[in-house]
């Protein structure tokens, strides 16, 4: 009987130290961000049952799977991340303000540039993906373009609340820059508390837009989830299509397989570039992770003249190599002949640039 007390003491033990440092986090690390209101969220059509659900049936990685997920990881023998100067900065400036240009900042960061605007997407540019500063997953290189440096921007839009799309430190040194956010459904939450003027945030749900100064952008469908600490699902998550003076741009953010792209594309293309997440990706959680075959079934939903390949080459997020996306990518590119444009980190191009396959082999010891 004694004995079972100790184990009782010590089980509540754990348990108060666990609800203790929760509460801690929580409340005394600004990172985490703030939940939204349930009753404000109620009134979306995407909410059910306290949560925002997808259009289709989806789940992810599941309690049960985790220890053989965990097992898995640190068994793995795949390069995890690259080797040698895996270091990029700014270049190649832009020539002409007419053309658009773009320029992928790393992981899903992308800066599109046309007639003096700057519009940023998913502006992760932080060093972990985690709501502290020790621990988590750490960038392979610091991003071509610090966000000090940043310019003045007309527009920044967030595809969902996970820390490797939407980082504390980031948006605390580019809110004075910002013109505008353009966050989904709950995410006007933690940006307020995190400093953000309420005028600066446009908190939309699919299909919302706005349009001003010669840009449109508009929320389109994505299959994912939300979540920062324990809580998930309680903001929502989308896509986004950036019209800039004529130019028209698709920004899938984080998102996995399902048959979306072509109503977007009915509804707001054709495309002049499509920006697909390729990377990330296992059986446990296909369903919010497209690999590199399905970005490319999900590009062929679409009119869109140039592929650009997002969420990859920055952090270590899955089982598989840093360079299994961008090789599978380029492959099956070369062999279904989708116009794909590989380019290097900080890099500006225009969608008329010539792709630069194979540019990432230099860093690494597997494939040469």
């Amino acid at each position: 009987m004694k004995l079972f007390i100790k184990i009782i003491k010590g089980v509540l033990i754990v348990v108060a130290f666990f609800i203790l440092g929760y509460y801690m986090v929580k409340y005394f690390v600004p990172s985490v961000g703030k939940a939204p209101d349930s009753k404000e969220m109620a009134s979306s059509p995407y909410y059910k049952k306290g949560k925002f659900v997808n259009s289709i049936q989806t789940t992810s990685a599941e309690f049960t799977q985790i220890p053989r997920i965990l097992r898995n990881y640190f068994k793995r023998d795949v390069e995890t991340q690259p080797i040698g100067d895996y270091i990029f900065t700014e270049n190649n400036k832009r020539s002409d303000d007419s053309i658009l240009q773009v320029n992928w900042l790393g992981h899903a960061a992308v800066l599109f540039y046309k007639n003096g605007k700057y519009v940023l997407a998913d502006p992760m540019l932080g060093q972990r993906a985690s709501p502290f500063n020790f621990m988590g997953p750490e960038r392979f290189s610091a991003p071509p373009i610090s966000a000090e440096d940043l310019p003045e921007l007309e527009a920044v839009v967030i595809s969902h609340d996970h820390y490797d799309h939407l980082d504390y430190e980031t948006i605390k040194k580019i809110t004075a820059k910002t013109k505008y956010f353009y966050v989904p459904t709950g995410v006007r939450a933690s940006m307020e508390y995190w400093g953000v003027p309420k005028e600066k945030i446009k908190e939309f749900s699919w299909w919302d837009s706005h349009s001003e100064n010669g840009i449109t952008i508009t929320a389109t469908p994505a299959r994912h989830f939300s979540g920062r600490l324990l809580n998930q699902n309680n903001t929502f998550w989308a896509s986004w299509v950036i019209e800039m003076e004529g130019d028209n741009i698709y920004f899938g953010g984080d998102t996995g397989i399902f048959d979306g792209f072509n109503e977007i594309d009915e509804k707001l293309g054709p495309f002049d570039l499509a920006l697909m997440p390729i990377g990330a990706y296992n059986e446990a959680w296909h369903d919010i992770h497209m690999d590199p075959i399905e970005a490319i079934d999900a590009f062929q939903q679409m009119r869109a003249k140039k592929f650009f390949p997002i969420h990859w080459g920055t952090f270590d997020l899955a089982l598989h190599s840093w360079y299994e996306p961008i090789l599978d990518l380029e492959n099956e590119a070369a062999e279904k002949e989708i116009p794909l444009l590989s380019i290097p980190q900080g890099k500006w191009f225009s969608i008329n640039a010539e792709s630069e396959n194979g540019w990432w082999k230099q860093y690494s010891e597997e494939v040469k």
